[in-house]
């Protein structure tokens, strides 16, 4: 009996153990044991919520940021014995899918290295080059390019610029990012010194003869092993069913079995990042343990992939396979634009082609490419298999049936194919229009006859795929004829209808156009060379994009070091590392809850009722506020402010506006209650949604000031021989910082502690007392760094912070309020957009007479941070006139109120005249360059609000710079270009800056205390570290002023207790004054120390010159409230000048385009840490880019409600967006007087001069017209993006020829 109840014992833990196997996943080494948690988690949220490995990120949830990216490795299911390596996007794996995979292993940023216990190579490097700044996006680089080189070790260049198509990084403009990264390719040069390292981070085992983590992952544990293949469930939450089959006839059965409910097949489960509001599904089947499913295998008859081949995988099969079809590398090429690495890394073509299924208006260019290579999908089930086409199976009933695998046939010898993909950015895009082409031609007598013809489109309509019509046309055609050629393009022309009713799709012109132009590609690849006309041929052929590279060129001063060094940021390793905390890191406190805003979807309306009950039954729900529950002031602007209500107490003022704030014990929780809350609404009106509604309807608001008027100018213009008079815009710009709006408050015995991701913590302050009704005293508010901000966290991070301070004090308990990106882009406002009116009058030789400028602010639903009247001061840029009348109007539209965004005001106000200038040359007819070097301000000359301008260098800048970059050698070289090219373009345009900065508009509070023990210095100031560097210029400055290396200076959190009062951190200028409020505050000290150290001999170390001063009871703590005076007149406390070089080419007929070179030289004084300054540069230019280029808010024409609210379809520049040669030079010999120990400042002028991007392109434009004998001048607006640029060549299917 004994032996028996031993062995039964023995058999129960061997079960329990087996049982406790199925359920462990395996992360930086270590087993966890996810039986209890919900299967549908993403990795990302168990990572940072569940284990508080919180290095990995998250914004996005689309994975479309690249914040979250982590590295999967395990057994291959096909080749067991050996290793799959990938990056993915963790914020879209579900965790259970991790436990189909056999000895499997997530690997994140922590693994890597740590400043304690020392830096992975990549992270060190990456740091070292200075690629990151506000350091939110910098883990996702790191992890990325860690999965890179575990699966390709002799990466080349091209590997690594094609390796980040998954990245945002809002910052640094990307340049430094990939030279640290390029580093590690052997046999390239690297600016500090960086070799090629080994960074495998897996050995082998001796023991288990697998790769294994070294000590960094812990000791090895045993192997993971995939869940036991079964019919049974593995998991069951929230009424959901989860099973985890492992061969083939299992998930038949299940599928026959739940044929009458909603099921989920999970591979890669990416399909959610697009369409989040799928299901509910009852029942998922996760089917990556099937390793039926993984087979591919090369035939007779072509490529057959099953069902769980990734897209990456697909991809490599089909180059694998490349010599037995060539239409094997097009597909691969064009599968490559399919969304990113991470993605294609985790989500299969199936997923893709089931997506196309069920969303027929889903622009999959798996479909397009299987459809037109011919290809066929077998559909099973229990009893059966059918094979479809594509276009076939869009209509085959999919209930109990399996997406089994595809075949991929060879082309024959007379066939051709290509296919093409144009999309709003180079990377990571959705299609605007795709397009696959295959034929197969016959030869007879000197002819080229087509025999069969497949052209297949998708974002033509929700039914259009074929051309039909175009392909029964050509049958029998003789492609050699442009008679051909233009009877297939007018069929085509008839039957291509573009939807015209999503505000989401490009025009419908545009669409129809470029469905044209890509058939006229292929068709002239069709024909020989010698067929093809020489101007014609570009037409074939993609832009060419090399290898991104730059220079960056400035001088220091050794003798002064710590200033003018060149250096990283003090934190850069941290931020590399993971280990640089961000409020959303913190770790939960007990009881604390997680509150998520619920918007309006109207935008002009009252609010009837909101029904909370459904919401109040989502597990783990606590409570729905409401405005009735708001214990102060319903407003987050403080006095004098215009009310902005923190929760709609009945009016709603536009589409987006927060009406309620649901609390419950995790985000995932707060955000499944948004979704269920009910608002019934009444009084609904039209709400204004565009800037000409506002015109049209005079919905202004109050004068925002007196505009300016100077001389008589419109008696100049009417006197001037030569007159014009316009119109150009600007629109919004969403800020897209990293880290989206935040912030944590825990109740206290007397108040409340805050941590706010704000850069105005004194109006947080305000805000929070009035809104739960205590004085601000009570309210204590800290911010160590803030993941991006640029203005959009300046004034609106209030509405956040209230709300949290609302929920903790009504609850009484700490409270984190978030908002997903989805929310930030709906709920706040963005950059303010414009409609700029104008007329001038000028001479013959260009010179300016007269200037009159209306200027059309959109301020959407408050004018609280209204900026069109307090920025007239930019917009004279560097030209002289003598007459202005410069007139703000600030619109009143059913926005959300718009606010200060990166160069608010400057960079719009130089924009139009920039635009003035080119109008004025093509009117004349005239070198724009030259008109504007006419009218360029010189020393001592006076501008419109009566500054004199003493150090006035822009004309020796200007010419110098014109002449060092060799502008009239590129001009004639352009020239030429376009004359042998129709269908390829290029341009060239010069932007110069005079930038006015003021010191007046913000105050801080600074203090430098020397600690009496060991002499190190801790630093406060009333400026937030957001990325820009200004703790470590801070730092320098107290090193450099008291004589101490800069380790030994710490610089503290800021804190309303630290330095109350202080204004906010922006427009350039915190740097400059907290670095002048920690060197008097140094001088202060060192004053007090110096009878000290007199008495002391020469060459006393500092540490005991402190401790002497401390025994001779000299106070070792200094302050210094820093808020200038102001200049004399008002004036800028010194200007900043620049000029820029830009050179654009663009694909006439597509709309693409990129930028070829930018040549900068900027104005910084001497900057106090040159490294830092470029990457301001850098990063502003590139942000700049994106907004005259890219980035285009979409509104609902009948709501206002934001529809492009997330990655999907807003575009902020990649790392192949940036200039392909990026050069920075900082003007040498340029000591500022007016500035902090002789510097300037450098986050905000040079964006101003981005604007040279968008006019280089529309110079390439005007070529494009000039062809067909349109060379009238035409206004090109900000953003002008693909298909607006295509557009504008005015490209007409009539003009194509052979």
């Amino acid at each position: 009996m004994e032996t028996t109840s031993s062995q039964r014992q023995s058999n129960d833990l061997a079960e329990d153990k087996t049982a406790a196997q199925r359920y462990m996943i395996r992360v930086n080494g270590v087993l966890h044991n996810v039986k209890n948690e919900d299967p549908r988690m993403s990795l990302a949220e168990y990572l940072r919520s569940i284990l508080h490995l919180c290095g990995t990120k998250t914004m996005c949830y689309e994975g479309g940021c690249g914040c979250c990216i982590v590295v999967l490795e395990y057994d291959n299911p096909a080749k067991p014995e050996k290793r799959i390596i990938k990056s993915m996007n963790s914020c879209l794996f579900p965790i259970g899918s991790l436990l189909s995979l056999k000895n499997h292993q997530v690997i994140t940023i922590e693994a890597l290295g740590s400043v304690k216990k020392g830096l992975h190579a990549i992270q060190k490097r990456l740091a070292d080059y200075n690629g990151s700044q506000c350091g939110f996006c910098t883990p996702g680089f790191v992890m990325q390019m860690f999965g890179l080189l575990k699966n390709k070790p002799n990466s080349s260049c091209q590997d690594v610029e094609d390796n980040f198509d998954g990245n945002v990084c809002r910052c640094t403009g990307y340049r430094p990012i990939l030279d640290a990264m390029k580093s590690f390719v052997k046999n390239t040069d690297t600016k500090l010194g960086g070799s090629f390292v080994d960074i495998e981070d897996l050995v082998v085992c001796p023991k288990i003869k697998r790769p294994c983590i070294r000590s960094s992952l812990g000791e090895i544990a045993s192997s993971t092993r995939p869940a036991e293949g079964t019919t049974s469930m593995l998991f069951s939450k929230d009424s959901r069913k989860w099973f985890q089959p492992t061969e083939l006839p299992q998930l038949y059965l299940l599928m026959q079995e739940y044929s009458h409910e909603a099921v989920r097949l999970v591979n890669g489960d990416t399909a959610k990042g697009v369409y989040k509001k799928d299901g509910p599904y009852q029942v998922l089947i996760d089917v990556k343990g099937i390793p039926d499913l993984y087979e591919v295998t090369m035939g007779p008859n072509g490529l057959k992939v099953f069902s769980n081949v990734t897209l990456s995988s697909l991809i490599d099969y089909l180059k694998q396979y490349s010599d037995q079809s060539p239409s094997y590398n097009v597909i691969a090429r064009h599968l490559l634009k399919v969304a990113n690495g991470p993605v294609r890394n985790a989500g299969g073509w199936a997923g893709n082609l089931m997506m196309k299924w069920k969303h027929r208006e889903f622009e999959s260019d798996v479909f397009v490419a299987f459809e037109v290579a011919g290809a066929k999908v077998t559909v099973a089930d229990i009893a059966e298999l059918n094979t479809y086409t594509p276009v076939q199976f869009l209509d085959v009933n999919m209930k109990g049936k399996v997406l089994l695998c595809v075949e991929i046939p060879k082309l024959t010898e007379s066939e051709k194919m290509n296919s093409f993909k144009i999309a709003p950015r180079m990377q990571n895009a959705h299609t605007y229009v795709s397009a696959g082409f295959r034929v197969r031609l016959k030869a007879l007598d000197n002819k080229q006859l087509v025999e069969s013809i497949s052209m297949v489109y998708t974002g033509i309509n929700r039914t259009f795929v074929h051309a039909l019509a175009t392909e029964k046309y050509l049958q029998g055609k003789d492609i050699t004829s442009n008679v051909t050629l233009q009877g297939a393009l007018t069929t085509l022309e008839k039957e291509i209808i573009p939807d015209e009713d999503n505000p989401l799709l490009a025009s419908a012109e545009y669409r129809k156009s470029l469905a044209l132009g890509l058939f006229y590609k292929f068709f002239l690849s069709l024909l020989s060379e010698g067929l093809v006309s020489p101007c014609n041929r570009s037409a074939m052929f993609a832009l060419e994009r090399h290898i991104s590279t730059g220079k960056q060129t400035f001088s220091s001063r050794p003798e002064e070091y710590l200033l003018t060094k060149p250096m990283p940021k003090l934190n850069a390793h941290k931020q590399a590392s993971g280990e640089a905390e961000f409020i959303n890191d913190l770790l939960p406190l007990p009881n604390e809850l997680f509150a998520m805003f619920v918007l309006s979807t109207e935008g002009n309306a009252t609010i009837n009722h909101i029904d909370r009950t459904a919401a109040m039954n989502v597990p783990g729900a606590v409570a729905v506020l409401q405005a009735s529950d708001i214990p102060g002031s319903n407003t987050f602007m403080p006095p004098p402010y215009m009310v902005e209500e923190i929760l709609s107490s009945g009016p709603v003022v536009y589409a987006g506006q927060p009406v309620a704030l649901c609390l419950a014990d995790s985000q995932r929780r707060a955000l499944e209650m948004v979704e269920v809350v009910k608002v019934i609404y009444q009084d609904q009106k039209p709400p204004i949604v565009t800037l000409d509604e506002a015109i049209e309807k005079k919905s202004f608001y109050p004068p925002p000031g007196k505009g300016l008027l100077v001389g008589d100018p419109a008696g100049a213009i009417s006197e001037s021989p030569c007159k014009i008079e316009g119109e150009v815009r600007a629109g919004e710009q969403y800020h897209f910082h990293m880290e989206t709006q935040i912030c944590r408050c825990v109740p206290t015995e007397d108040g409340l502690d805050v941590q706010a991701a704000s850069q105005w913590l004194d109006l947080a302050q305000q805000a929070i007392a009035g809104a739960i009704g205590i004085p601000a005293m009570d309210i204590n508010i800290s911010a160590k760094r803030l993941g991006g901000a640029y203005g959009g966290k300046a004034t609106r991070a209030n509405l956040v912070a209230c709300g949290a301070a609302v929920a903790a004090t009504v609850l009484c308990r700490p409270v984190r309020c978030i908002m997903d990106l989805s929310t930030n882009m709906k709920a706040v406002g963005k950059r303010h957009s414009y409609i700029f009116k104008y007329k001038v009058g000028f001479n013959e030789d260009g010179k300016l007479n007269g200037i009159i400028i209306t200027y059309y602010s959109d301020n959407g639903c408050s004018p609280n941070d209204n900026e069109v009247g307090e920025s007239l001061v930019f917009s004279d840029n560097v030209y002289k006139c003598k007459n202005w009348h410069l007139i703000p109007i600030a619109l009143k539209t059913n926005r959300a109120a718009h606010t200060w965004c990166r160069s608010p005001g400057s960079k719009p106000n130089i924009f139009v005249i920039e635009t003035i200038l080119e109008h004025v040359a093509k009117f004349l007819s005239l070198d724009p360059i030259i008109v504007k070097q006419k009218n360029l301000y010189a020393q001592g000359d006076i501008t419109p609000l009566g500054f004199d301008l003493p150090y006035c260098s822009i004309q020796d800048l200007y010419s110098s710079q014109i002449e060092k970059v060799d502008v009239a050698g590129r001009l004639q070289a352009i020239k030429k270009f376009n004359a042998e090219h129709r269908w390829k373009k290029k341009g060239l345009a010069v932007v110069p800056l005079k930038y006015g900065l003021y010191w007046t508009q913000s105050y801080y509070l600074c203090t430098v205390s020397i600690f009496a023990s060991d002499g190190s210095v801790m630093v406060s100031q009333g400026g937030i570290e957001s990325g820009q560097g200004l703790d470590t210029k801070v730092a320098q400055v107290c090193a450099y002023a008291l004589g101490i290396p800069v380790n030994n200076v710490s610089i503290k959190p800021t804190t309303t207790i630290s330095s109350p009062n202080s204004g906010p951190t922006g427009g350039s200028m915190t740097s400059e004054l907290n670095c002048l409020g920690v060197k008097n505050c140094c001088d202060i000290l060192k004053k007090r120390m110096d009878p000290v150290k007199d008495k002391l001999p020469l060459g006393t170390p500092w540490k005991e010159l402190v401790a002497a001063c401390f025994k001779a009871k000299v106070n070792l703590t200094a302050h210094d409230w820093v808020w200038p005076d102001p200049q004399p007149k008002g004036a800028p406390q010194y200007n900043s000048y620049g000029v820029t070089v830009a050179e654009a080419e663009l694909d006439v007929l597509t709309g693409e385009n990129q930028i070829n070179q930018v040549d900068m030289l900027f104005d910084c004084g001497e900057s106090i840490n040159p490294a830092i300054d470029i990457g301001q540069i850098e990063g502003a230019f590139v942000m700049g880019m994106g907004y005259w280029l890219m980035e285009k808010v979409i509104y609902d024409p009948d709501t206002g409600e934001v529809l492009n609210a997330g990655t999907w379809d807003y575009k902020p520049p990649f790392s192949k967006s940036i200039p392909i040669n990026f050069n920075i030079e900082l003007l040498k010999n340029a000591p500022n007087v007016m500035g902090v120990l002789r510097s300037k400042a450098s986050g905000e002028p040079p964006q101003c001069m981005s604007c040279v991007t968008l006019f280089a392109v529309k110079h390439a434009i005007e070529a494009a017209r000039q062809d067909i004998g349109k060379d009238s001048y035409f206004p090109l607006s900000g953003p002008a993006t693909v298909d607006v640029i295509q557009t504008s060549c005015l490209v007409d299917y009539k003009h194509f020829s052979i």
